[in-house]
């Protein structure tokens, strides 16, 4: 059996119609696979349709009824058709649900946070109100998922940039100074409205001791996630490094790229029909790539590398990174790109470029010297895959203006 890492996930998105629902789904559903007890959490208050991607009816008893004391837990946890799987609603699919007393809600997150089981999933809902925020903000690695398109992105940005505002704000923001820079962040036109997270700190200089202590160090444990499906190609990975720079620059945050799960038929037909595409389905590529990336994410080891076929970031627990792998034609010449990550003892990371067996190009990097091992595996995974596409680019460009460079 392998072995997994307990975790609890919490799925958001910026925008509708990226999947989110059914990835949630989906991932659950690998995990349960390999012998682990899951619970998925329909955790969208506004529009609760989790159970759909199931072939589960709407549940009859939701969490809300038992932190109202009309119900027990136990009635309100649903079996799925896999034996390690079950499923719990917060609400019920009825007119203001979405409404919820904010006092219900943290009620509800204090039972969510005490669930017993291997994984727990929560579709966290879709959009930047605090009752989404909110569950989204349950751990500190929150997933976010996102389609590869500008529009999308953006609002990806979005949802991670009020997610951390808010984290701040609900543990913060009795401190006046505190409360005074997050009300500067809402004010277009302020002079001293912060632009960036190094900005907003600047502005709790006066606060209490440890106040803005605290906020660095939040900010630093902030480690989200980010999926990305409905991808045409495995370029498409590219979208990722632009919300990964701008989240570093703009808000000191360093978003793991979790992986691309490409468009699949498979998907369109499975979700039509009420039900889950079959995981090991040859014929379905975003199948076996969504399974890859949820065990790899939560850490299992099945001896599956996860470098190209997914593009799902590396187990945790690996002393080195898993390599990438990438193939281009061009000019008629057949070239393959691999960068490996050769762990914390050799501390540096290398792209080779090969040409008919010989290695055309090499490009290394060391290790930043301020690289410290607590987030080592998913930081070096970002450098990894910075360089892997900088050095794809390199080549495009290259041939581009003169192909006898190739």
């Amino acid at each position: 059996m392998s072995l997994c890492a307990k975790r609890l996930w919490t799925i958001g998105s910026g925008s509708g119609g990226v999947g989110k629902s059914f990835l949630t789904a989906f991932m659950g559903t690998a995990l349960a696979s390999e012998n682990r007890s899951v619970i998925l959490v329909d955790g969208d208050l506004a529009s609760p349709h989790l159970y759909a991607y199931l072939g589960i009816k709407p549940p009859a008893v939701t969490l809300l009824d038992v932190v109202e004391k009309r119900a027990r837990l136990s009635d309100a946890l649903l079996q799925t058709s896999l034996p390690q799987m079950r499923f719990l609603g917060c609400v019920a699919d009825e007119l203001g649900m979405a409404d919820l007393a904010p006092s219900l809600q943290q009620r509800m997150a204090e039972c969510l946070s005490s669930l017993e089981a291997d994984h727990i999933l929560i579709d966290a809902g879709t959009g930047t109100s605090f009752r989404v925020l909110d569950f989204f903000n349950l751990t500190a690695e929150g997933i976010i998922v996102t389609v590869p398109d500008p529009a999308s992105m953006q609002r990806a940005y979005g949802f991670l940039r009020h997610s951390i505002y808010r984290r701040i704000q609900k543990r913060f923001g009795a401190d006046p100074d505190v409360a005074g820079a997050l009300d500067m962040l809402q004010q277009r036109t302020h002079p001293s409205k912060p632009k960036m997270m190094t900005d907003f700190l600047d502005l709790l200089v006066s606060a209490r001791s440890g106040v803005i202590e605290g906020v660095a160090e939040m900010v630093d444990e902030y480690r989200p996630v980010m999926l990305m499906n409905l991808g045409t190609t495995d370029q498409d990975r590219h979208f990722a490094e632009i919300l990964q720079s701008a989240a570093v620059k703009f808000l000191n945050v360093e978003v793991r790229f979790g992986g691309l799960i490409h468009d699949d038929p498979a998907v369109s037909r499975a979700a039509h029909r009420s039900a889950l595409p079959d995981l090991v389905d040859a014929e379905s590529l975003a199948a076996r790539q969504c399974r890859q990336i949820a065990l790899s994410l939560a850490g299992c080891r099945t001896g599956v590398n996860n470098g190209s076929a997914a593009g799902a970031a590396p187990v945790p627990s690996a002393p080195a990174i898993m390599g990438l792998n990438d193939n281009l034609v061009l000019m008629g010449r057949d070239l393959h790109i691999q960068t490996e990550g050769l762990g914390d003892g050799s501390r540096s990371i290398t792209t080779n470029v090969f040409c008919d067996g010989r290695v055309i190009l090499t490009t290394k990097s060391e290790y930043p010297e301020t690289l410290q091992s607590r987030h080592l595996d998913s930081r070096v995974a970002d450098l990894m895959r910075s360089q892997h596409f900088n050095v794809i680019r390199e080549i495009e460009s290259r041939s581009a203006k003169d192909p006898s460079t190739l």
